[in-house]
Formats: C-alpha cells, sequence, structure tokens
C-alpha cells in the first residue's frame, strides 16, 4: 500500500498535478514600465489599432488605380450569308453572300495625372468573301487609332485628379496618430491600474498588520485578566475586533485577486490565470508640478488629436476642390490620328485591275505596306463642350462641403479647449494631491502617537480597552488614507503626463509609421 501511494505521487509530480500541501502557484513581479510595454505589445485594442494604418495606406494605391492603363484584347470570329438583294451582286455563286470573318482587336489606355486620357488601338480584320464586289476574295485591314482628350475646365490639373489620392495619404497620417491617441489610453489605463494593483496590496499588509495589532492585544489582555488587571468584557471587547479585522483581511485579499485579474488581463492575457501579479514599484513623489502654461504649450503641441482632426479639415478641403471641380463647364480638347491599310488574295470578278498601291500585298504583313505615311493616315482635332443647366447637384455638394469643413474647423477648437481642460484638471488635481499626501502623512504620525499614548495608558488603568481599540482603528484608517491618497496623487500625475503626451518621452516610445 505504501509503494502504491508513492508511486501515485511521482506520478502526479511529474504530470504536473497539484498535491493538495504542494502549491505550484507562480508570482510575478512587473515594473511599472515593464507593464506599460507588455500591454503596448499585447493589448488588444490597440493590437485592433494599429491595423487601421495598413488598411488606410491601401486607400492610396485605390486611388493611385485609377491612373493604371488597361490593356484589352478580343478575337470574335463570325461567318454570315445572305441571298444577294442587288443587280450588282448577281454574280455571286448560288444566289448567296457568304462572309467570313475574324477581327482581333486590341486597345491600350488610361488617364494621367493632369486627366488626360490616351488610348492606342489596333483593329486586324480578316474578309473571306464570295460578294461580286469584292475587291479581294481574302482582305487584311489593319487600322491603327490613337485618340487623346485633355480636359480644359472640369478635371483639369494635377491637384483635382489626385485629390482621392491625397485624402487617402491624410488618412493614412489620421490613423497613425490614432495609434499614438490610443497608446496614451492603454497607457494612462495601465498606470492607473497598476496603482490600484499597488493600493490593494498595501491594503492587505495594513489589515494583516492590524489584525496582528488586535491579536497582540488579546494575548495581553489574557494575561492581564489572569493577575485580575482585566475583566473578562475587555478580552471579549478584543476578541471580537479581532474577527472583525479578520473579515476586513479577507475582503482585502479578495480585492488584491480582482486587481491582479485586471492587470494580467489588461497588461498580458497570455499570462496563466494562476499566476499572481505583484507590483515592484511605488507611487512617485515628485512633488508639485510648476509652469502650468508651458504644460498647455507642449499639450496642444503634442497631443495626436490636434493633428488628427487638422487632417479631417484638410481632407474636406480636398473634397472641396473636387466639388468645385464638378461645378464647371466640362470643355475637352479632342484629337484622333489614324492609319488603315489594305491587302489580299484573289482578286473579285468584277475587277479588271487594282490601284498601283495595293499590287503585291498579299499577306498580313505587306498590308502594312504605306503605314504612317499621308497616304493611310486620317485624323481629327476639335472642341467638345458640355453646359450643365443649373447644376444643382454640384452646387449643393459644393456647400455641403464647406459648411462641414466650417464644422470640423469648430471641432478643432473644442478639442483644443478639451486639451487645455485636461491639463488644468490634471495640474490642480496633483497640487491638491500633493498637499493631501503631506496632510496623510501627518495623520498616520499622529494616529499612531496617539495609539501608543492609548497603550500606556492601558497599561496603567488611565485607559479602557475600547480607547484603544478605537486608536488601533484610526490608525488603520489614517494608513489606509495615506495609502490612497499617494495613490490619488499618483493618479493625478500619470493624467497630467497624459494630458501633455509626456508619457512617450517617459518610456521611451515611438510610434513607427
Amino acid at each position: 500500500m505504501l509503494r502504491r501511494i508513492t508511486a501515485v505521487i511521482l506520478f502526479l509530480a511529474v504530470a504536473g498535478v497539484a498535491v493538495p500541501g504542494h502549491s505550484q502557484e507562480t508570482e510575478i513581479r512587473l515594473s511599472l514600465e515593464e507593464a506599460v510595454r507588455r500591454a503596448l505589445e499585447h493589448n488588444l485594442d490597440l493590437q485592433i489599432e494599429r491595423l487601421n494604418p495598413p488598411i488606410a495606406h491601401q486607400g492610396i494605391d485605390e486611388g493611385l488605380g485609377a491612373f493604371d492603363p488597361l490593356f484589352s484584347t478580343s478575337t470574335p470570329l463570325g461567318r454570315g450569308e445572305r441571298p444577294v438583294n442587288s443587280a450588282l451582286e448577281q454574280l455571286a455563286e448560288n444566289g448567296l453572300i457568304l462572309q467570313k470573318t475574324f477581327t482581333p482587336a486590341n486597345s491600350f489606355g488610361g488617364k494621367l495625372f493632369t486627366g488626360t486620357q490616351y488610348s492606342l488601338s489596333l483593329n486586324s480584320q480578316l474578309l473571306i468573301t464570295n460578294n461580286p464586289q469584292r475587291l479581294f476574295d481574302r482582305s487584311y485591314q489593319p487600322v491603327l487609332t490613337f485618340s487623346l482628350t485633355q480636359p480644359l475646365l472640369r478635371d483639369f490639373g494635377i491637384a483635382v485628379n489626385l485629390v482621392k489620392v491625397r485624402q487617402a495619404e491624410n488618412t493614412e497620417k489620421k490613423a497613425l496618430f490614432g495609434v499614438k491617441a490610443k497608446m496614451l489610453s492603454v497607457i494612462l489605463n495601465v498606470e492607473a491600474t497598476y496603482w490600484s494593483l499597488f493600493y490593494a496590496e498595501q491594503h492587505v499588509k495594513v489589515a494583516e498588520d492590524n489584525l496582528k495589532l488586535a491579536e497582540d492585544l488579546v494575548e495581553r489582555l489574557t494575561r492581564s485578566k489572569d493577575s485580575g488587571l482585566a475583566t473578562a468584557l475587555d478580552v471579549l471587547q478584543a476578541k471580537s475586533q479581532v474577527e472583525a479585522r479578520r473579515g476586513d483581511l479577507a475582503r482585502a485579499r479578495a480585492d488584491l485577486l480582482k486587481a491582479q485579474s485586471q492587470i494580467r488581463v489588461l497588461v498580458d492575457p497570455t499570462i496563466d490565470v494562476t499566476m499572481r501579479i505583484q507590483a515592484f514599484d511605488g507611487p512617485r513623489d515628485t512633488g508639485v508640478p510648476s509652469n502650468l502654461r508651458e504644460k498647455i504649450a507642449q499639450a496642444l503641441a503634442q497631443r495626436p488629436e490636434i493633428p488628427q482632426q487638422e487632417l479631417v479639415i484638410e481632407n474636406l478641403a480636398q473634397q472641396e476642390l473636387l466639388a468645385q471641380n464638378n461645378t464647371l463647364w466640362r470643355l475637352d480638347l479632342l484629337g484622333t490620328v489614324g492609319f488603315a491599310g489594305l491587302g489580299g488574295k484573289g482578286v473579285g470578278p468584277t475587277i479588271r485591275m487594282l490601284p498601283s498601291r495595293l499590287e503585291g500585298r498579299d499577306t498580313f504583313a505587306e498590308a502594312f505596306g504605306d503605314y504612317f505615311t499621308h497616304k493611310s493616315m486620317n485624323w481629327s482635332v476639335g472642341i467638345q463642350l458640355q453646359i450643365p443647366i443649373w447644376n444643382r447637384t454640384a452646387l449643393a455638394q459644393l456647400e455641403e462641403t464647406r459648411l462641414q469643413r466650417r464644422q470640423q474647423g469648430l471641432q478643432l477648437s473644442l478639442i483644443k479647449n478639451q486639451i487645455t481642460l485636461d491639463v488644468e484638471t490634471a495640474f490642480q488635481d496633483t497640487t491638491a494631491g500633493f498637499a493631501q499626501l503631506l496632510a496623510a502623512r501627518e495623520a498616520v504620525a499622529l494616529a499612531q502617537e496617539q495609539l501608543s499614548a492609548r497603550e500606556r495608558d492601558l497599561a496603567a488603568g488611565l485607559a479602557t480597552v475600547r480607547q484603544v481599540l478605537e486608536a488601533q482603528n484610526k490608525l488603520l484608517n489614517a494608513q489606509d488614507g495615506e495609502i490612497q491618497t499617494l495613490v490619488d496623487y499618483a493618479g493625478a500625475r500619470s493624467r497630467l503626463d497624459a494630458a501633455q503626451a509626456q508619457s512617450f518621452d517617459t518610456y521611451r516610445l515611438v510610434v513607427q509609421p
């Protein structure tokens, strides 16, 4: 039986299963900087925000895609027959006109940043027919055409044609500032949660110390009772206080577990739930902040919300440029130049003699014989004007964009006012917090002196047990108040740093584009 028990214990140990009385729980001590860096790496909200810049970057390629050239090709093959319907066609075999066509067509075209539209096309038709009016039984007719359209009013110029690209670039920059804003939010949240963890740890220590004080008082009163210097009622009062403080300690430990869970989820959700996180750092006493005006100026220069809003206004300015363009008349300069060739085999029955320029052009390649000369060239130049009547849609869109731009300008002023208020509020909270911290420390010292005096009076029979317990409770409240005041002061300092965007310098952080 002993061997079996030993084997089971060894198996559980090897398998990593917890054996009663042999806890494997692990503790992690995190500094504030390490907590911030872990949160910036693992925080899910921040990971979601970091995807916005690369998503926005795709909009730049989408905008530039409007200027990508397009190549197209087609190869239609056809056959048809119809009865003759003309005296000129009466020589056709069996009274039917037969026709086979193969017309490969290729084109290449696109748009330039200036709004210029261009197109180059080549159609090469192969025609086989028995039409008596034909020149060739098998003919080749390559046609090369180059056309150009240049806007002179609407859609003219690089600025208006690159509006979508500029807006996409601004959106990408705005997304980067969004990442910075989210980082500031995450850092502030981590610091607040970290100080809550620190408070929970210190609150447990205070509760443990005060439980020991109560237990020590019970022990001393029990000895005094045996000597006739204390009553059973005194001992009972002290014991009831022990139980009350034991309950306070249980509550404090539960709050600590809750704070540890909150910091784990915020900082690094991959940490095992059985691991207990401890705060390695305590809040620093940096004194009273100074130079409020300088801090406001720094906040207005560094806070990412301001350039974010400025980019919103810039995008609306680009939209206004596009809307104003749409109110213009359309005046386009049109130009086309083309070349056509002809060649083939088998002369039609009504043709006695081919033109000299077509002699010897029996193949497809020979059909290009006089290409790019005046003999096969045709061209056209013209102007096309389109005048929108009323054009209410474009005018309404222009006015709407102007009003939106004005609205967002007011929103920028509101954001600046709010940032100024954030700095002022955090500045005043930090100043008041430091004064409260000094007062709390003095209250702890006075409560400690009062407790010492009550204990001396109790030993001399000049004080009651209730008075000693009340002095202990005052010390407990004063110590807990000091810790809470220190945490509140640290929180106000964190808010002041965040309001100035000082957190990036504090933790030496750089947002990479």
